[in-house]
C-alpha cells in the first residue's frame, strides 16, 4: 500500500485519476446504500448543512461522470456505516502539536494526500476518505483536525465524520469556530473529533446520532466517549489502556514531544495486526503553527509535507 501525495488548486484530472483507482473498491460498498434515499435529498441535506462544499460537491460530480452511486455517496449524507480505530493526543510542550494514528483495515485504506484551495478558503493538505472527505488534515488558516472512532456502533440521520472534518478545514480557522460547526451538523455514526488551532486551543467534539454533542477539553481521544458503551468493541480496541497510557505520558514530568510519538509507534498504540481487528497506517504529527505535518513510521524515513512547500510523490506504507 501506498500514500499518494497530490496537489491541485481545485480538484482536476489529479484527483480523476485517484477516482478511476479507487472507486472499483468505493462503488460495491455505497452500493447498498446509494438508493435507501432520493439523491436529491442527499444533495439538500449538504445544501442545508454544509453549503460551502455544494460547489466542491457539483465538480467532483462532474469529474466522476454519469453515476448516481458516486453522486450520492459524495453527498456525504447517510454512507454505509464503519468503525474505525485510530488515538489522538496533544503535545505536552509549548509548541501546540497534535499526534495522530489512523488505524481502519487494509481493504479500504484510501491512501492518498491533498493539497489544494478546495472551496477558495484557507489551503488544506488533508488525508483523503471516500473521495471529498477527510481523515485529518491542517488549513493556511492554523488548524488542525483529526477524526476518532466513538466506541458506540450506532447509525442515524447525518453525514460520515469524514466529512466532517473537511468541512472544519475548509471554512474553520479556530477551535471555537470548528466546535461551533461541529454541534450544529448531524453525524451518521458515534464520532470524536479532535481540533487544534495555532494559538494550542483544542477540544474534541464527541458526536452521535441520537445524542446531544459532548464538547471536553481532554488533551487525549481513543475509541470511546464518557462512558464505555460498547464493552466488547472496547476490549477489542484497548481504548482505555491505550487512553492510560498517553495521558500518564503527557502528565510525566519532563516529557517531550519525542516521547509522544515515540509511544505512537509503538505497540499498544501502534496496532500491528491488519489482518484482526484494525492495523495503523500512519500517525501525524501536525504542527499548525509552522503549517506543516510530519508522517512517521516505525521502520520507514519520515515525511514531512507543508503547506507552503508541498511535496507530489508516493511513500510504500506497511500493511
Amino acid at each position: 500500500m501506498r500514500l499518494v501525495a497530490i496537489a491541485e488548486d481545485r480538484p482536476g484530472p489529479k484527483w480523476r485519476a485517484r477516482f478511476e483507482a479507487l472507486w472499483p473498491r468505493y462503488r460495491p460498498w455505497m452500493s447498498r446504500a446509494a438508493f435507501d434515499r432520493p439523491l436529491a435529498e442527499r444533495r439538500a441535506a449538504l445544501a442545508a448543512h454544509m453549503p460551502e462544499l455544494v460547489p466542491v460537491y457539483e465538480r467532483l460530480c462532474d469529474l466522476a461522470g454519469d453515476d448516481p452511486v458516486a453522486h450520492a455517496l459524495l453527498t456525504g449524507w447517510g454512507p454505509p456505516p464503519v468503525v474505525r480505530g485510530c488515538a489522538v493526543a496533544v503535545s505536552p510542550e509549548t509548541e501546540p502539536v497534535l499526534v495522530r494514528n489512523y488505524d481502519f483495515t487494509s481493504d479500504f485504506f484510501e491512501g492518498t494526500l491533498h493539497h489544494g484551495r478546495w472551496s477558495g478558503g484557507p489551503t488544506v493538505i488533508a488525508s483523503s476518505e471516500v473521495l471529498l472527505g477527510a481523515l485529518d488534515g491542517i488549513n493556511d488558516a492554523g488548524l488542525a483536525a483529526a477524526l476518532t472512532f466513538g466506541g458506540r456502533p450506532v447509525v442515524g440521520e447525518g453525514f460520515g465524520n469524514p466529512w466532517l472534518v473537511r468541512y472544519v478545514l475548509e471554512t474553520c480557522a479556530t477551535v471555537e469556530e470548528a466546535i461551533a460547526a461541529l454541534v450544529r451538523i448531524p453525524s451518521a455514526m458515534s464520532t470524536n473529533i479532535v481540533v487544534m488551532d495555532r494559538t494550542g486551543a483544542h477540544a474534541v467534539a464527541m458526536l452521535n446520532p441520537d445524542r446531544e454533542p459532548v464538547v471536553t477539553r481532554a488533551p487525549v481521544s481513543t475509541n470511546h466517549q464518557t462512558t464505555i458503551d460498547w464493552p466488547e468493541g472496547a476490549a477489542r480496541s484497548q481504548t482505555l489502556e491505550r487512553r492510560d497510557l498517553l495521558t500518564r505520558l503527557r502528565e510525566t514530568p519532563g516529557a517531550t514531544r519525542e516521547d509522544l510519538v515515540a509511544a505512537f509507534l509503538a505497540p499498544p498504540i501502534l496496532r500491528e495486526d491488519f489482518t484482526g481487528v484494525m492495523g495503523t497506517f500512519y500517525t501525524a504529527v501536525y504542527r499548525p503553527a509552522e503549517g506543516a505535518v510530519t508522517f512517521r513510521w516505525p521502520d520507514r524515513p519520515a515525511w514531512e509535507q507543508r503547506l507552503d512547500r508541498f511535496e507530489e510523490g508516493a511513500r510504500e506504507i506497511p500493511g
